[in-house]
């Protein structure tokens, strides 16, 4: 198993860990500025402690999915390639939105709930977090990698684990609730854990191994 198969595998399942992580540690993934202030405000240190830990589950994400893409190519190249484009154009915009919350938190601490709603309200009603809709992308993304991956011979069911954690923490993160959220993360990360493990113990370099096991 080359290096590079270890880092991506890595990536792909600590991404969607650390955004299980970082749901329990917030308070709000509401997207409206008075809820996010009245966070900020009462738990300052959660609220960037866990956006900070969203931020990096993201960019671990981002390098999973790549890999996961250069691994599925050859069993389905198209899907592969859209899912590969698509999911790390929508990690753009979901690096983008993090990056907005956790300018808020770091803006609104030491302020009470008025001045924060203040100062971090134009960062939500400016257009700044329109690229939000954007990560739907990312959800795309997703499901056609699984799908690809499924090809390559990933058990159907840890496909449709994947497909319905990426519904659910889209429907989270859109009406604002984060245990949905976490709920989808978890589902996510089980289905990845299922496709790490039946792609490297298929790789070549896992093939010996085996052999070695059943002589």
């Amino acid at each position: 198993m080359s290096s590079r198969s270890r880092i991506g595998a890595a990536c792909l399942v600590l991404g969607p860990l650390l955004g299980l992580v970082s749901m329990f540690i917030v308070r709000s993934v509401s997207q409206k500025g008075a809820d996010q202030a009245a966070a900020f405000t009462a738990h300052p240190a959660a609220s960037q402690l866990g956006l900070g830990v969203g931020v990096l589950a993201v960019v671990l994400l981002a390098g999973g999915l790549v890999w996961l893409a250069w691994t599925t190519h050859e069993s389905s190249s198209g899907l592969a390639f859209a899912g590969g484009v698509l999911g790390v154009l929508g990690i753009f915009s979901v690096v983008a939105d993090d990056l907005v919350h956790l300018s808020g938190a770091l803006v609104a601490n030491g302020h009470s709930v008025t001045q924060a709603t203040a100062l971090i309200a134009p960062l939500y009603s400016g257009g700044v977090v329109a690229v939000g809709p954007l990560s739907l992308l990312n959800d795309l993304g997703m499901i056609l990698l699984a799908v690809a991956a499924m090809r390559s011979g990933v058990p159907r069911w840890a496909v449709v684990v994947i497909c319905i954690g990426v519904l659910a923490e889209g429907a989270g993160f859109g009406i604002g609730t984060r245990y949905l959220a976490a709920v989808g993360f978890a589902l996510i990360f089980v289905g990845f854990a299922a496709v790490v493990r039946t792609t490297l113990a298929g790789s070549p370099a896992a093939e010996p191994e085996l052999a070695a096991q059943h002589a």
